[in-house]
Order: structure tokens, then C-alpha cells, then sequence
């Protein structure tokens, strides 16, 4: 059991490990551009505060930090039962979707803002953790259908 938490979590580590440390060079290195279309035409990588919630829509600060901790605090004895089922996938999607919103609250508690710094020219700027909450909620509605459909 202890080898599965193992191969489950060490890439959710291995994303969060990274993501926070992209942030941490672009809030240190804010005039930084990499990219301009070099090696892939749309997509830079460049420092952009968020200071809203979900593609920049603007919201209470407060009112945020209160439902992030209110969702994590959810998501977590979701994670517990989920980690007693021993149902490995859907604790994988939890754990990246966990890892991405804390990462994204220390955003938010440390600097006031998210720390963006993906840009895709035709879509929006988003960081690693918002494609680890994408990414786990993807694989999370996956094992419901999948579920459902074997019952």
C-alpha cells in the first residue's frame, strides 16, 4: 500500500515542486520573458499577476481565500475516503487537485495574487497548479462516468 502512495504521489509532488518554483523565479525575474514564439509560436512564458479567480474574472479577496480553504478543507476528507476505498485513481485526481489550489492559495497569502506565467496567445495565462486542477477534475469526471457506467 505504502509503494502505491508512493508511485500516486511522487508526481504530484514532482508538479508542485516545480510550479512553485517557476513562481518563485518569475516574482523574482518579473520582466522575464521566455518564448516570444521561439520554439512554439503561441505559447510565452512571462510573469502576470492574477489577482482574480478563474481567467482573471475579479472577485473579493477575502471571499476567495474563504471558499479555497472551505473547498480544501472538503476535498480532503474527500481525499480521506476516497485513500480508506482504496481507490487509487480517483485519490491520484484529488491529491493533483489539492496540490494545485494549495499552491495557488500560498499564491494568494504570500503575494496578494496568483503567480501566472503560461501564456497561450489564443487561450489565457494559467500556471502549472491550474493545470493540475484542470488535469485532476478531467481524470475525476473520468472515473465517475467510468463508474457509472459499470453499475
Amino acid at each position: 500500500m505504502l509503494k502505491k502512495y508512493f508511485l500516486f504521489g511522487l508526481p504530484v509532488i514532482f508538479f508542485f515542486i516545480a510550479d512553485r518554483f517557476l513562481k518563485y523565479w518569475f516574482t523574482q525575474n518579473p520582466s522575464a520573458k521566455i518564448g516570444g514564439g521561439f520554439i512554439i509560436p503561441f505559447l510565452d512564458f512571462k510573469l502576470v499577476p492574477n489577482y482574480g479567480v478563474a481567467f482573471g474574472i475579479l472577485f473579493n479577496q477575502t471571499a476567495i481565500l474563504f471558499f479555497v480553504i472551505v473547498i480544501l478543507i472538503v476535498l480532503i476528507f474527500w481525499l480521506v475516503d476516497f485513500i480508506k476505498q482504496l481507490n487509487w485513481f480517483s485519490v491520484f485526481s484529488l491529491s493533483l487537485i489539492i496540490a494545485g489550489a494549495i499552491s495557488n492559495l500560498l499564491d494568494r497569502l504570500h503575494y496578494g495574487f496568483v503567480v501566472d506565467y503560461i501564456d497561450v496567445t489564443w487561450f489565457t495565462v494559467f500556471n502549472l497548479a491550474d493545470a493540475m486542477i484542470t488535469f485532476g477534475v478531467f481524470l475525476l469526471l473520468l472515473a465517475t462516468v467510468k463508474s457509472k457506467n459499470n453499475s
